[in-house]
């Protein structure tokens, strides 16, 4: 089961501030959003604690015959 809930917080805060370099300490980093959005991606789609997410191929058929 992975949980990726916490890395998800931290990419979906880069993106939303739209920051690409920042520097703490004298070090600086510098992100490259498109990637950070295809890793995210990557993440939800492996995350299995995400609320709301079910299998693809379950059905529930409420009809008749």
């Amino acid at each position: 089961m992975a949980d990726n809930s916490e890395r998800i917080a931290e990419i979906r805060e880069l993106l939303r501030t739209g920051a690409k370099r920042t520097s703490t300490d004298g070090t600086s980093v510098e992100f490259d959003l498109a990637s950070l959005r295809q890793e995210l991606r990557q993440l939800i789609a492996e995350d299995d604690t995400l609320a709301g997410s079910r299998p693809v191929a379950s059905t529930i058929r409420l009809g008749g015959v």
